[in-house]
């Protein structure tokens, strides 16, 4: 084999051989109302915790600092998201407030990494203008 088809084939191994990458993709977020439009939920929330629900999803728990839209429980909520941020899992830390978009499905509150938002997310927005949402 002459060296420019070795190094094609060696080229074309790699390429075959090559474990496939999934990422989670997101649109750009959009307003405080836009979002709480298309969504069945929201809250500003401390993260506790999590633990497995299976092997591609866990419960995350939140203390709830203020409820923005839906029938949300008091003190604390289990919400599913995915288990890493391939699968869209949500990227927060114990004791850090993060802001949560929600949507209900099968009786449990659900989000994703593109449906987190930063604490303060809905600061400086009237309560009486989300709630329209």
């Amino acid at each position: 084999m002459t060296r420019p088809l070795l190094v094609l084939a060696v080229a074309g191994l790699a390429v075959v051989a090559a474990p496939t990458a999934s990422a989670c993709s997101c649109i750009a977020p959009g307003t405080p109302r836009a979002d709480l439009a298309r969504s069945d939920g929201a809250f500003v929330g401390v993260y506790l915790g999590r633990h497995r629900l299976s092997p591609n999803a866990f419960f995350y728990k939140f203390t709830i600092v203020r409820r923005v839209k839906g029938n949300l429980p008091p003190g604390t909520i289990h919400v599913v998201a995915g288990t890493n941020s391939a699968s869209c899992g949500l990227q927060v830390r114990t004791g850090r407030r993060v802001a949560l978009l929600l949507q209900r499905s099968e009786r449990q509150w659900r989000s994703s990494l593109c449906d987190q938002r930063a604490g303060n997310f809905f600061r400086g927005v009237p309560s009486r203008l989300l709630a329209s949402c």
